[in-house]
């Protein structure tokens, strides 16, 4: 009889200690906002409408347009290191178009030849001449111009 008081003790006291340690992380709250909020409302907040990694600027720009394909994304943010946002809207198997190109955080990207004209280099690499789609802040939806 002992030995059951004892293990239901050390039981109770297993699950103090349990909800003690849920509670200073904050594990209920952190577990409510991810119920409630919707995913692509988590992944803005975490990765950036226009800026970090822009996850809400690209998937703006795949709804709005129906893209089914992939495209290059420059990402010209120095404390980018990975400067790869391209996984967010990936497709296995699928070429990338080379006519289509989004930028986002644009520091020295584009070189503005008017008002709807842009010439694209990165890397010491030149892209092309590309006509400006779509422009949000630094991000840029740019079509090739042949």
């Amino acid at each position: 009889m002992n030995i059951r008081k004892n293990y239901k003790n050390s039981n109770i006291i297993l699950i103090i200690i349990l909800l003690l340690i849920a509670h200073s992380n904050k594990a209920f709250y952190n577990f409510y906002v991810t119920a409630k909020t919707p995913l692509k409302e988590r992944l803005i907040r975490t990765y950036g409408y226009c800026d970090n990694e822009s996850y809400g600027f690209i998937s703006k720009i795949f709804e709005d347009y129906s893209i089914k394909d992939n495209i290059q994304i420059i990402n010209d943010n120095p404390n980018f290191t990975f400067n790869n946002s391209n996984w967010f809207k990936y497709i296995i198997n699928e070429k990338y178009n080379k006519n289509k190109l989004i930028i986002i955080n644009n520091k020295n990207v584009i070189n503005f030849e008017n008002n709807d004209y842009v010439s694209v280099v990165f890397e010491n690499t030149y892209y092309g001449k590309y006509k400006i789609i779509e422009k949000f802040e630094n991000c840029y939806f740019l079509d090739k111009n042949d």
